[in-house]
């Protein structure tokens, strides 16, 4: 059966992900929120897209036609989306991180999920940079991973500036930060034991505004995480192996620094695909519509990772 993509959501991510599959000579369809959005869309993309958000043309979309399903809304929507989507029919859903900003919701998606045996993929793209890939590769070759230090650091001065919800930016981590501790994990596994510290507050994020830990690994692997959201700095993360330190940041570069010399060099990558598309975006959906989802994550990793999250955070209510 030919793939054909229900894309929910016309904002800038939607854009992305028409690109992707435009290329992919892949058939889609688009469903959107308010007029004034979707008319902009239409404009740069030319496709033509159902205005008045998912609910209200749900009941007029054929889904035994659509192979996928991509959720690309605005963060407080995903969840409600993803669940009328299972509801409707949807069995393979790629939604936007952080897909779920409590346990309740968590719970809630699990149990649809399993209830109407449908896949649900978190769409951490950072985890199909071509700096990632070659990181892998790397480590592989010399023998594996000894140590991760991780910095999630926030733009405070800007974040709280945006024209967003109250409650996605009172869980910032969940719905920005966790781009870069999704990906940490992806290297280390997930944590087996976890110590976490925070302090402060910002107006906006008042359960913490400086955040440090450490811990290990199920692989037994150790890692280490300093962030401080009232200072400066940039996400970024050093992968120790025992030839060399590796070192993103940012991010869709990769550094390298070898055993025994202190100089750092940049390590050439095939980044092709990332001059034309959203970087990582290109092979995450790839994967997702090939059902190569090995490297997708998934909703159970999720549901492993959550807890350490809001840990991490300072979010008493969901540890």
């Amino acid at each position: 059966m030919k793939n054909n993509v229900l894309i929910v959501g016309s904002g800038a991510m939607a854009k992305e992900y028409v690109k992707v599959l435009r290329a992919m000579n892949t058939p889609l369809t688009v469903v959107g929120r308010s007029v004034s959005g979707a008319r902009a869309f239409e404009k740069e993309t030319e496709l033509p897209v159902l205005t008045g958000g998912l609910e209200a043309n749900i009941a007029h979309l054929d889904f035994s036609s659509f192979t996928h399903c991509i959720v690309a809304t605005n963060v407080t929507q995903l969840f409600s989306n993803v669940c009328s989507l299972i509801k409707a029919g949807a069995k393979k859903i790629l939604v936007e991180k952080p897909f779920v900003l409590d346990n309740e919701q968590l719970n809630a998606a699990c149990r649809l999920a399993n209830e109407n045996t449908a896949a649900i993929f978190i769409a951490y793209n950072r985890r199909f940079f071509s700096s990632v890939i070659k990181a892998r590769e790397i480590i592989d070759e010399d023998g594996g991973l000894e140590m991760v230090k991780f910095d999630f650091t926030e733009r405070s001065h800007v974040i709280e500036g945006l024209d967003k919800d109250p409650h996605e930016k009172a869980h910032w981590l969940l719905a920005n930060s966790t781009h870069v501790i999704d990906l940490a994990f992806y290297f280390t596994g997930n944590p087996e034991k976890l110590t976490a510290y925070q302090s402060g507050s910002l107006d906006w994020h008042p359960s913490a505004m400086v955040f440090t830990g450490a811990g290990i690994s199920t692989e037994g692997i150790l890692f280490s995480y300093g962030s401080d959201w009232g200072s400066a700095g940039r996400w970024g993360l050093e992968l120790f192996t025992p030839l060399r330190k590796l070192r993103l940041c940012p991010m869709e570069k990769l550094l390298e620094t070898r055993k025994g010399t202190i100089d750092e060099y940049e390590i050439e990558l095939d980044d092709e695909l990332e001059k034309s598309f959203k970087p990582g975006l290109y092979r995450q959906t790839d994967n997702f519509l090939l059902g190569l989802t090995e490297g997708l994550c998934s909703l159970g990793e999720l549901e492993d990772s959550f807890k350490h999250y809001c840990e991490i955070a300072g979010y008493k209510e969901n540890v």
